[in-house]
């Protein structure tokens, strides 16, 4: 069933492949909006769907070969090709010089808010920053 909400994200971004950077831009502005607040069902996937074609055209298009980093290790490479130290960084995100530094080495996970953060900065999807999923199967 296609609810209300659905409706509405539907109208403001149709879910069709994107075709150029100004339509990736808009679908960040969408995804990034929807990355900060908790979502119903509908919206979860809309969003899914949403990261997924950004995924696609940044993949094609912007060539980044970040697929086995780290989010950690993948800040430490945004942030070396962009010249920037960790207190940049740390103003970037909102958060404490130890937080930072936690952030940058692994020891603390990046938050979804993070994420967007970056994502923003960077003009990157902030699914990016995500830790990467390993489906493990097991034979029956």
């Amino acid at each position: 069933m296609v609810t209300e909400k659905y409706k509405i994200l539907i109208d403001q971004f149709p879910l069709v492949p994107i075709r150029n950077d100004e339509q990736l831009d808009a679908a960040h502005e969408v995804a990034q909006s929807l990355m900060c607040r908790a979502l119903a069902s509908d919206e979860a996937e809309y969003l899914e769907v949403l990261l997924n074609e950004i995924g696609k055209y940044e993949s094609k298009h912007h060539s980044l070969k970040f697929a086995n980093l780290s989010p950690h290790e993948l800040l430490q490479s945004f942030m070396k090709d962009h010249g920037l130290k960790q207190v940049a960084v740390q103003e970037i995100l909102g958060v404490s010089s130890g937080v930072m530094s936690e952030l940058v080495s692994g020891k603390r996970d990046l938050t979804k808010e993070h994420c967007v953060k970056l994502g923003q900065y960077f003009k990157v999807t902030p699914a990016l920053f995500l830790p990467k999923v390993v489906l493990k199967f097991t034979g029956a």
